[in-house]
């Protein structure tokens, strides 16, 4: 008899632990919810599990946790369509492991983006005009200008703002600027060339206009001297040739004449 309650009582105390681990396994409570801003995440009665929170492929939380886990991830805009996924890896046995996924929609449509014209600045011309001449028009809260060696660049400053779909002169980039040429705006020319100055006249001075006095040299030529000497006489070199001759006819007539009165006497 009392092996009988014995037994018994071991099959009842068996059925009980049974009955209690089936209880405790099945009174995992995981919770998930999603709208519009946020994920939440609610995991109640484990026996020590952990968890992992992805959203938008990012993962934003994984840890473990005793027995319960809650969480709320708010933060996510409402403009733009959401995916997440929570996992839970159960430690008293892997057939409770849990996992579930999920999306939230566009909830909200943004404003459009205002429409912004960027500035042309006043161009510049001459010879040795350059991109350095042009004035860069003034930053503003939508729009950005820097210079480039291609020229102006405007840039958005965010996606409140769009460029209209004609810029004009400037010209869309694929990042999204507009560019502005260098030769839209800078207007080159040839430049002139400097007519030669005059030259400057000179008078002549005193000392030139004197003509300069040649000075006789060291050893003058017969020749010259005599030239001069006959020249101070106002002779020429033909008369003093005629007078010689002359002369010398005259002494043969008179040597002559004294032959002649010798012999008649």
């Amino acid at each position: 008899m009392k092996k009988l309650l014995a037994g018994g009582t071991l099959a009842v105390l068996a059925f009980g632990g049974m009955i209690a681990t089936a209880t405790s396994a099945s009174a995992h409570t995981p919770s998930v919810s999603a709208d519009c801003g946020f994920v939440n995440v609610d995991l109640k009665y484990y026996s020590g599990a952990s968890v992992t929170v992805v959203i938008d492929g990012e993962t934003v939380a994984q840890e473990e946790f005793p027995n319960e886990y809650q969480a709320r991830f708010d933060g996510l805009s409402l403009d733009e369509a959401h995916e997440w996924t929570v996992t839970v890896d159960a430690y008293d046995n892997d057939k409770y492991d849990w996992s579930q996924s999920g999306s939230i929609g566009v909830c909200q449509t943004p404003p459009p983006a205002e429409v912004v014209t960027p500035v042309v600045p006043e161009a510049v011309a001459g010879c040795a005009a350059s991109l350095d001449d042009i004035v860069l028009p003034e930053s503003t809260e939508a729009i950005t200008y820097t210079k480039t060696e291609a020229g102006i660049v405007a840039t958005l400053n965010s996606e409140e703002f769009t460029w209209p779909e004609e810029l004009g002169a400037y010209v869309p980039q694929e990042d999204g600027s507009a560019l502005l040429p260098t030769e839209v705006i800078v207007i080159e020319e040839p430049c002139e060339e400097p007519s030669p100055a005059p030259s400057p006249s000179v008078e002549p001075s005193e000392e030139a206009s004197v003509p300069p006095v040649d000075e006789p040299s060291a050893s003058p030529s017969p020749e010259v001297e005599e030239t001069e000497e006959l020249a101070a006489t106002g002779a020429t070199v033909g008369g003093a040739i005629a007078f010689a001759a002359l002369l010398a006819a005259g002494g043969v007539a008179l040597v002559w004449a004294r032959k002649r009165m010798q012999q008649n006497a």
